[in-house]
C-alpha cells in the first residue's frame, strides 16, 4: 500500500505539472494553434489530474482529510454564478468561456485539496511556475538572436504566446516571486552545506537564473504594462523581505526624514518614467484611454453586465454611439479601432459581470492578499500583486495561462495546514466526487470541438481561395461547435452572403456582433439587406460601420453604391466626396481601387 501511495503521490504531482505546463502548448494542426492548443491541453490535463487525484484520495489511509472553508471560496462561487447566469437561464449554450470558467473553478479547489495535504506541493509547484518563466525567457532570447522562430510573423519576440504583450506580462507576473526567493534563500547559501537544504539551494539557483534572464529579455518586449507590473511586484517582494528580516517598521520610525526623501525621489522618478513610457507609444496610450472612456459609459448603461464573453459587442455599440453623437475629437476618430479587450480587466469585469461582479472581485482580491501576507506566502502575494497591476493596462484574464497562474496564486495564499486551521471544513472526498462529474461533463462537451478546429484549418484554405460554394457545407457542419468564435462566425456569414443566403447570413452575423466589434460584420450585413432590397436597414448597418471606426473608407464606399441604387443622387455625391477626399489612417491599393470605381460611377451619373 505504501508503494502504491508513493506512486500515486508522484502521479498527482506530475498531473498538476501538466496543468501548469499549459503555457507551452502549441499545435500546428489547429487554426491559430498558438492560442487554441493551450485550451485543449488544459482540458486534457484537467481530466488527467482530476482522475488521478480522485484515485489518490481513495487510497489515503486518513480518508477524512478536509479543507478549511474560506471567504475566497464563497466569493469565487458567487462570481462564477454571475458569469454562468446566461447558461443557467438557457439563453446561451455551453461555450468556451463557460467551460473555461467552470474548469478553472474546479482547478482552484483541486489546488486547495492538494495544498491541504502539506506544504510540499506548494513549494514544489511554485518552483515549477518560476521555472516556466525561466524557460519562456530563455525561449524569448533564442528568438531575439534568431535561433528559433516567433509565433507571429510581425513580432520577433513572443515566447510561446501570440504576441509580445502577454509574453512580457507572463514574465512580469512570475519574476516577483523569483525575486523574493532570490533574497530570502540567499542566507542559506552563506551557511555550511547541508543535505536537508538541497531544495532551497535549487530554488535559489532557479530564482536567480529566472530574475537575470527576465531582466535581459523584458525590456525588448516593449510592454509598458509589463514593466510597471514587474517593478511593482518586485518592489512589494523587496518590502516584504525587508519587513520580515530587518524590522522595516522600526527603521522607518527612526529615519523618517531619509525615508521621506527617498519616497519623494522615487515618486519623481515614477512620474518622469510614466511620462516617458506614455511618449514611447503615445497613440497606443491614447487609444486605450478612448477604450476606457467608452467602456465606463457602457457600464453605466448596463450596470448588471452584458454577459461573459460579450465585451467586444457591447463596446462596439457604445463606440459607434459616441462617434455618432458628434462629441468625439478628430484625434479620437483617428486612433479608434475595434478592440477585443478593454485593456483594463477591472472595467471589463464590470461590463461583463456587472458592478456587483466587480465589487465581489475587489473584495476577493483584498481578502486573498491579506490572507497571503498572514500565511507568509510572500512570493505568491508579490506575483499576484504584479498580475493585478498588469491587469490595469492589459488583458491577462483573456489569456488562459494567466488564469491558471491566477487560480494557483489565490489557492496558495488562502490555504492553511488542515491540522492548524479552525472553522468550517469541507471533506475533500465530497469535493472530488462533485468535480469528477463536472470535469467529465466539460470534457464530453469539448471533445468534438477539437476536431472542429482541425477541420476548420483545412477548409479555411478553400475559403481563402473564394471557393464559397464548396466550403458552405463544411462550415454548416462546424457551426454547432464553433458558434462562439467570432472569426468563424464572420467567415460563415460571409460564405452565406456570397452564396445568396442573405437572411441566413444576417442571422449568423448577428451572433458574431455580440462577440466582436469589427465593422465588417455590419458592412456584410448591410450588403445582405441591400440584396434583399431592404434599403433602410442596409443604410443603418453601413452608417453604424462608418461610426464604429470613423477613419475607414469602405463603409462610405458602400453607402455611395447604396444611394446610387436607391436613386438618391445627392446623398450618393456626399458619400462619394468622403471616399475621394477622406485621408485614410493606412493607405492601401484597395483604397485606390475603390476611389477609381467611385470616379467611374460619378462620371456615368453626371
Amino acid at each position: 500500500m505504501n508503494l502504491t501511495l508513493r506512486i500515486l503521490n508522484v502521479a498527482v504531482f506530475c498531473s498538476f505539472l501538466l496543468v501548469l505546463s499549459t503555457v507551452f502548448a502549441l499545435n500546428d494542426e489547429l487554426l491559430n494553434g498558438v492560442v487554441y492548443a493551450k485550451y485543449f491541453w488544459f482540458y486534457i490535463s484537467m481530466g488527467i489530474s482530476t482522475l488521478i487525484l480522485a484515485v489518490y484520495s481513495l487510497f489515503l489511509r486518513n480518508s477524512n482529510i478536509k479543507i478549511k472553508f474560506t471567504l475566497s471560496d464563497l466569493l469565487l462561487l458567487f462570481i462564477c454564478l454571475i458569469g454562468l447566469l446566461p447558461f443557467l437561464s438557457g439563453t446561451e449554450a455551453a461555450n468556451t468561456p463557460v467551460i473555461q470558467m467552470v474548469l478553472l473553478f474546479v482547478l482552484y479547489f483541486h489546488f486547495r485539496i492538494i495544498f491541504s495535504f502539506g506544504k510540499f506541493y506548494q513549494y514544489v509547484l511554485l518552483l515549477f511556475v518560476i521555472t516556466t518563466a525561466l524557460i519562456e525567457s530563455t525561449w524569448g532570447l533564442s528568438q531575439l538572436y534568431g535561433f528559433t522562430f516567433s509565433q507571429h510573423t510581425l513580432f520577433r519576440l513572443t515566447g510561446s504566446f501570440f504576441n509580445p504583450g502577454p509574453y512580457a506580462g507572463y514574465l512580469a507576473v512570475i519574476v516577483p516571486g523569483a525575486f523574493f526567493y532570490l533574497l530570502a534563500d540567499y542566507k542559506i547559501l552563506t551557511r555550511k552545506f547541508n543535505k536537508r537544504y538541497v531544495f532551497f539551494y535549487v530554488r535559489w539557483v532557479v530564482s536567480a537564473s529566472t530574475s537575470l534572464v527576465v531582466l535581459l529579455v523584458l525590456p525588448a518586449a516593449m510592454s509598458r504594462a509589463a514593466w510597471l507590473a514587474a517593478l511593482g511586484g518586485c518592489g512589494f517582494a523587496g518590502l516584504m523581505f525587508l519587513s520580515r528580516n530587518y524590522c522595516l517598521k522600526e527603521y522607518i520610525k527612526r529615519h523618517r526624514n531619509k525615508v521621506m526623501q527617498v519616497a519623494v525621489l522615487l515618486s519623481v522618478l515614477l512620474i518622469i518614467g510614466s511620462w516617458g513610457m506614455y511618449r514611447l507609444k503615445k497613440d497606443s496610450a491614447d487609444g486605450r484611454a478612448l477604450i476606457w472612456k467608452n467602456t465606463v459609459t457602457a457600464i453605466v448603461k448596463s450596470p448588471l453586465g452584458v454577459g461573459l464573453g460579450n465585451f467586444a459587442g457591447a463596446y462596439g455599440n457604445e463606440q459607434a454611439a459616441y462617434f455618432d453623437s458628434g462629441q468625439a475629437s478628430e484625434r479620437e476618430k483617428l486612433i479608434a479601432g475595434n478592440p477585443e479587450y478593454a485593456f483594463n480587466e477591472y472595467l471589463q469585469i464590470a461590463l461583463e459581470f456587472g458592478i456587483a461582479g466587480l465589487i465581489l472581485f475587489l473584495v476577493l482580491m483584498g481578502y486573498v492578499l491579506n490572507k497571503g501576507i498572514k500565511n507568509g506566502q510572500y512570493a505568491s502575494v508579490a506575483s499576484l500583486s504584479a498580475l493585478l497591476i498588469f491587469a490595469l493596462m492589459s488583458y491577462p484574464f483573456s489569456v488562459l495561462p494567466f488564469l491558471i497562474v491566477f487560480v494557483f496564486l489565490i489557492a496558495t495564499c488562502v490555504t492553511e495546514d488542515t491540522g492548524m486551521s479552525k472553522g468550517v471544513k469541507i471533506p475533500a472526498g465530497l469535493l472530488l466526487a462533485v468535480t469528477c462529474i463536472v470535469v467529465a461533463a466539460c470534457l464530453y462537451n469539448r471533445y468534438p470541438v477539437y476536431k472542429a478546429y482541425k477541420d476548420w484549418k483545412q477548409v479555411k484554405v478553400m475559403y481563402a481561395m473564394d471557393l464559397y460554394a464548396d466550403t458552405k457545407g463544411t462550415y454548416e457542419g462546424l457551426f454547432p461547435y464553433l458558434n462562439d468564435n467570432a472569426e468563424f462566425l464572420f467567415e460563415y456569414g460571409r460564405i452565406l452572403s456570397k452564396t445568396g443566403n442573405h437572411s441566413a447570413s444576417n442571422n449568423i452575423l448577428r451572433q458574431g456582433m455580440k462577440k466582436n466589434c469589427d465593422p465588417m460584420f455590419y458592412n456584410i450585413s448591410g450588403q445582405n439587406y441591400q440584396s434583399l432590397q431592404n434599403y433602410i436597414l442596409a443604410e443603418q448597418q453601413f452608417k453604424k460601420a462608418a461610426c464604429m471606426v470613423p477613419h475607414r473608407i469602405y463603409p462610405y464606399y458602400l453607402l455611395t453604391k447604396l444611394y446610387i441604387e436607391m436613386g438618391e443622387k445627392q446623398k450618393a455625391m456626399e458619400m462619394a466626396s468622403i471616399v475621394l477626399q477622406k485621408e485614410p489612417k493606412v493607405h492601401s491599393p484597395a483604397i485606390d481601387e475603390m476611389r477609381m470605381e467611385i470616379r467611374n460611377i460619378i462620371e456615368k451619373t453626371e
